[in-house]
């Protein structure tokens, strides 16, 4: 979508650099993560003085946000010098510039900036909830079981799914709205400073104070959510005058709300239609063949995702086998 840049291998140089990119970014912008954040003249002070390493850390996390947005842009604007770029973002922004007379001076880097958002906030948090959404299925075989039902009754297993199933897939749709709702991956949102002083419910807060929504509580209110807002249940959704995750603190709050949340929801559907309808996933076995429940962590900080774990993931059938091998690898 950003670059129309396909991925060569598990080890590709545009996802590793994603990937340094938004594990600094999620470091960094944990409130309180330096001594910085609540003494604001250490900034000025030489990277060499105790205390200051952070300078150091920020210039080498500086590199790999500047890598993210500089080496992919670049790669695209090889391409189309040579003729061989494929249908992008940053390729079709880049031809609509070139044809433009009167454009902003700064309007190259605001492509540029802006297909790196797209980029790499959209993959990484992504791939966070779907990896959330995989060890649900692990844990509650049930549901997996109901959207599989709803997929072969809608799909008849002959085809992939596609946007224009989403009206006929409720079940489906819950299923990912329960995984961004189960473990909220910003538990904490991201950080808004105070504009003007304030007071809230008898709480003074100063202008410029750090302040941050909570929405993991939001997420597990039993007054919009229901009853057992521990349980991983989509079919809390089924039932009228339920919140949407999406519109409770999981793509944030305010003018500054994700400007990403639609096509971060379609992606979900789609991706938890096609794993689901194509693949079982279920516990590992161990030597025996016994089956072993996934042992793992929730991280903490900025993000809060599950920790590495096994689980087994293969094809439902033969013919959900050669449904998968039929797609070609660029897709």
């Amino acid at each position: 979508v950003a670059y129309g840049i396909n991925i060569k291998s598990e080890n590709d140089p545009y996802i590793h650099a994603a990937e340094e990119a938004m594990n600094a970014a999620g470091e960094a912008a944990a409130p309180g993560r330096f001594l910085v954040d609540m003494i604001p003249w250490m900034k000025y002070i030489p990277e060499w003085v105790p205390g200051a390493s952070f300078k150091k850390q920020a210039r080498i996390w500086r590199k790999y946000i500047l890598d993210m947005a500089d080496v992919p842009f670049e790669h695209v604007k090889t391409q189309m010098s040579n003729g061989t770029a494929q249908p992008s973002f940053t390729s079709t922004n880049l031809e609509r510039l070139a044809a433009t007379n009167d454009a902003p001076a700064d309007e190259e880097q605001v492509i540029k900036n802006t297909a790196a958002v797209i980029y790499a906030a959209g993959s990484d948090t992504t791939v966070k909830t779907l990896t959330t959404f995989v060890l649900a299925m692990v844990l509650f075989p049930d549901v997996q079981n109901k959207v599989q039902e709803e997929l072969d009754g809608v799909l008849g297993g002959v085809r992939l799914p596609e946007f224009e199933d989403m009206a006929a897939l409720p079940y489906t749709i819950a299923t990912y709205k329960e995984a961004m709702r189960w473990h909220a991956l910003l538990p904490m949102g991201v950080a808004h400073a105070a504009t003007q002083d304030d007071v809230i419910n008898g709480y003074f807060i100063p202008k410029g104070a750090i302040v941050s929504g909570n929405s993991w509580f939001l997420l597990r209110e039993e007054a919009d959510f229901g009853p057992d807002t521990d349980k991983f249940d989509p079919g809390r959704f089924m039932e009228p005058g339920r919140r949407d995750p999406g519109q409770t603190g999981a793509f944030g709050y305010g003018r500054r709300v994700c400007p990403g949340r639609y096509m971060a929801e379609n992606s979900l559907f789609i991706a938890v239609a096609s794993i689901l309808q194509n693949f079982d996933i279920t516990p590992a076995r161990d030597s025996s063949g016994k089956e072993v429940m996934p042992e793992y962590e929730w991280t903490s900080g900025f993000f809060s995702a599950p920790t590495d774990y096994q689980c087994t993931i293969k094809p439902r059938s033969k013919a959900a086998e050669e449904r998968i091998l039929s797609i070609p690898a660029e897709v």
